[in-house]
């Protein structure tokens, strides 16, 4: 009886992560190329434009790379895809760049959770449902959504490489389960294209690695030879991408660098502080509706759970390492795309933690309580309050009101309902236009009227943080671009 009520929880749980996101793919239809996305692509676009071939583009995009490495930065996984987002080849195309960046987020996360929690004993109910429900909490409370799925430079650059971490992470537990060739050959598929991305996920990735290597060879595993070659060559494409001239001319640009040893307290102290922050009512609601099934699995695990503090230090520890390299290079531990990826990672670590410390308590505890159907539903119906409660008092950063309104599917749902999105597809579509028509050597354009909450904000309006308009010039061809209304 209880089995059944737990594969029903499971298909209620991924109707839940189905019905959440499906606005923010909807709503990806109305979006557009924006920023950075225009800059590294202009020589591709330029490239398809005048041949029309898919090889003179690629080939333009890789030039491109090389650019970009000699001149701003090594992360050639980045640079590379980057030149080549649909957007590029027209601007209707680019809803895929979105719908990618999102699917790429629940699939490696899901198969994290189903692969590592598999592996440390839960039942495949129990797994489909952790994992649906921690996918979940990262999409809806995602702190800039913008910068995760609607940039798609911004959200390559960090949310699609820590994907590629918790994929590698899984593939990690299936090769020491496996005979090792297929699974160390995505690893170093992998390997290659984590090493050519961001800094704070490939410093986050190689700590792991040497964790897992530091264990593997502590117990002579016989998995510890192909895990040492995965590293060796991550550590290679890491350091091809870190020692990339680019990257000391944009430091140059950036004109700050702190010390090494200032990098890692600092990491550490705001790194717990971000932890802090992120520990709210809907987490405390997964993690007690999931708890019978994670204690479970560990009081059946041969793990001993003998450290729990030193578990803790480890994991945040590496939690921290990711804030490192911002804060050594720009004094910040970046902007809302990096600050994605720890909430991100946060929340795995939340639940690795979860299990670690349900089996300390297990060990010690002679018979835990028995979880009969009324016990289970109860359990359930608690949860669902602390989580209606946990949204309803949701707000993010810049917001004034509290409120469901906040979070991502709802906020994507409410700015196609009211027309927001529509209409930020009509004036955006009129600004391409204008910017596509060659008779036009300067053009004059509007600012928006409006900007859904979920997309990033409008840089072509007077007092913006940013000038996008040396970047469009570039990708348009255009002498000059002006704003209406600009010197009145």
């Amino acid at each position: 009886m209880v089995n059944r009520i737990r594969r029903i929880f499971a298909v209620a749980c991924a109707v839940i992560l189905l019905v959440s996101t499906l606005p923010l793919y909807v709503i990806s239809a109305y979006n557009h190329p924006y920023y950075d996305d225009y800059g590294f692509s202009a020589n591709v676009y330029h490239a398809w434009k005048e041949s029309g071939s898919l090889l003179e583009a690629a080939e333009a995009a890789v030039e491109s790379a090389r650019f970009k490495r000699d001149t701003w930065q090594g992360n050639y996984t980045i640079t590379l895809i980057c030149n080549l987002q649909p957007g590029t080849f027209s601007e209707d195309l680019y809803w895929i760049s979105n719908g990618f960046l999102i699917t790429s987020l629940i699939v490696c996360m899901l198969f994290f959770f189903y692969t590592v929690f598999g592996a440390l004993g839960l039942a495949k109910s129990d797994r489909i449902s952790l994992g649906c429900l921690a996918v979940t909490l990262m999409i809806q409370f995602m702190p800039d959504v913008g910068e995760a799925f609607f940039w798609f430079n911004g959200g390559l650059s960090t949310l699609f490489i820590h994907a590629l971490i918790a994929l590698g992470a899984a593939f990690c537990v299936r090769l020491m389960g496996s005979r090792g060739f297929a699974a160390t050959a995505a690893l170093v598929v992998l390997a290659v294209l984590v090493g050519g991305g961001s800094y704070g996920g490939g410093l986050f990735a190689l700590c792991m690695l040497v964790c897992a290597l530091v264990w593997l060879f502590g117990k002579r595993h016989e998995k510890r030879w192909h895990v040492l070659l995965i590293a060796s060559v991550f550590a290679l494409c890491f350091w091809h991408n870190v020692s990339a001239p680019g990257n000391a001319v944009r430091a140059g640009m950036i004109g700050y660098q702190a010390s090494p040893v200032k990098a890692v307290i600092q990491s550490l102290y705001y790194g717990v502080g971000q932890i802090g922050s992120y520990i709210r009512l809907p987490l405390i609601a997964v993690t007690l509706v999931m708890l019978p099934a994670v204690c479970g699995a560990a009081r059946r695990s041969r793990f001993r759970f003998d450290h729990p503090w030193l578990a803790l230090a480890l994991m945040t520890a590496l939690y921290c390492t990711q804030l490192t390299p911002p804060l050594y290079s720009i004094a910040s531990i970046g902007a809302g795309r990096q600050v994605n990826t720890y909430y991100m990672s946060f929340i795995v670590c939340w639940f690795l933690y979860v299990y670690y410390l349900a089996g300390f308590t297990a060990r010690r505890v002679e018979k835990l309580p028995e979880i009969t159907p009324r016990r289970f539903g109860a359990l359930v119906l608690v949860s669902i309050c602390l989580l209606g409660v946990g949204c309803l008092s949701f707000k993010r950063s810049g917001e004034v009101l509290y409120g469901i309104q906040n979070m991502s599917g709802p906020s994507a749902l409410l700015s196609m309902i009211n027309g927001e999105a529509q209409q930020y597809d009509r004036e955006m579509t009129e600004r391409e236009q204008l910017l596509r028509d060659e008779s036009l050597p300067e053009v004059t354009l509007r600012p928006l009227t409006v900007n859904p909450a979920v997309f990033m904000e409008d840089q072509l309006k007077m007092g913006a943080i940013y000038d996008v308009r040396p970047s469009l010039k570039m990708y348009y061809g255009k002498e000059a671009i002006h704003l209406e209304g600009e010197g009145e």
